[in-house]
């Protein structure tokens, strides 16, 4: 099988000849590191990786960047490689070192969200989408398969509104949080087919819905105000989806079926119960991830990552439907030698078929 080809069989549940290798995004100064010279392509990085951070009285944008570059990808011998297109949100921001931060949601009002409104970018902006198909075709002389790293609308509406107005808008039966949900679905629905003209293999949402222990909120209210809307804003997309949020959202793994997600991503380790995972999942939804980036990606022995990324392999691999990834994203603190160690291992442990 070529590359792109093993990718889309397991994410979509199927046996490939061998198992799949990708990472959903890898930060600039590691993948710098690891190709030894500086990138000078738009590429993933920790102001830019939640996207475009900002007040309604800014330009708003959709800020295209390779969340690894083909070059990288390639020395990485990864199967498949994403570009970000995720909307803006409209939040509070803070500067930490070379990261952007999230300190706050900034829609507190019905007035504040109609600035919002007309603050979108255009998602039939003619530029913007030839941008992208632009990054699209860079990544044609390649194997692996390219996907859009996408969001719905779950983060964007829980972070630009921020919990506490959250719980004042339900307490006050203000309309304000539904509207914001409709805001971002809306403008993903439309997005997205735009997006499925352009020659994406595959869709990867990175939409939180979970801590490491539990939901961001409850199972009912996913339900009553998120599924649906989620669905609509997936209507457009035909080709494999993967479904990203840390922590345990265990609890909707049902309704994430029945919105059609392919696989779900990235099976933070001490989040979900692997047992119960793959006794009740296996063969239902195809898994992505699972190598942890908090020791074995950032100190860990090279016996150690060869001997975790073998586990992983052995633990989800056999059936199929299982691609080795990380169990979050790969960030800038992570170690270069790690991840090329990770990328050894694969190569070696990979042939379980």
């Amino acid at each position: 099988m070529k590359k792109a080809e093993r990718f889309l069989t397991a994410v979509k549940g199927g046996t490939p000849d061998k198992v799949p290798y990708a990472l959903i995004s890898l930060y600039q100064n590691v993948q710098e590191a690891i190709l030894g010279h500086e990138i000078t392509l738009p590429v993933y990085n920790g102001l830019n990786n939640a996207g475009w951070l900002g007040s309604p009285d800014e330009k708003a944008l959709v800020e295209p960047v390779f969340c690894c570059i083909p070059e990288t990808a390639e020395k990485l011998n990864l199967d498949a490689m994403t570009i970000q297109v995720i909307p803006p949100m409209f939040v509070k921001k803070e500067i930490k070192g070379a990261d952007a931060c999230v300190a706050g949601g900034l829609i507190d009002s019905m007035e504040v969200l109609r600035k919002c409104q007309a603050a979108m970018p255009d998602p039939d902006d003619p530029q913007l989408l030839e941008k992208i198909r632009s990054m699209v075709n860079m990544c044609k002389d390649y194997e692996f398969a390219v996907g859009a790293k996408i969001r719905l609308g779950v983060s964007p509406t829980l972070l630009s509104l921020g919990m506490d107005n959250i719980a004042i808008m339900i307490a006050e039966e203000d309309d304000t949080f539904e509207r914001t949900i409709e805001m971002y679905t809306d403008w993903a629905h439309r997005f997205n087919k735009n997006l499925m003209e352009l020659g994406f293999d595959y869709f990867w949402t990175a939409d939180d819905i979970a801590y490491t222990n539990s939901m961001l909120i409850s199972p009912a209210m996913f339900r009553d105000l998120f599924k649906d809307r989620m669905k609509y804003a997936m209507e457009p997309i035909t080709t494999p989806f993967i479904y990203h949020s840390d922590g345990d959202y265990s609890l909707i793994l049902e309704d994430l079926i029945d919105i059609g997600v392919d696989a779900i991503h990235p099976i933070e380790r001490g989040a979900i119960d692997l047992d119960w995972l793959l006794k009740n999942y296996k063969g239902r939804l195809a898994m992505v991830g699972n190598v942890d980036i908090n020791h074995i990606l950032f100190d860990a022995t090279v016996e150690e990552v060869y001997e975790d990324v073998r586990t992983r392999i052995e633990t989800f691999g056999p059936g199929g439907g299982y691609v080795l990834a990380d169990s979050n994203s790969v960030p800038g603190w992570c170690s270069p030698e790690n991840v090329m160690a990770m990328s050894r291992a694969v190569e070696k442990y990979r042939y379980i078929y």
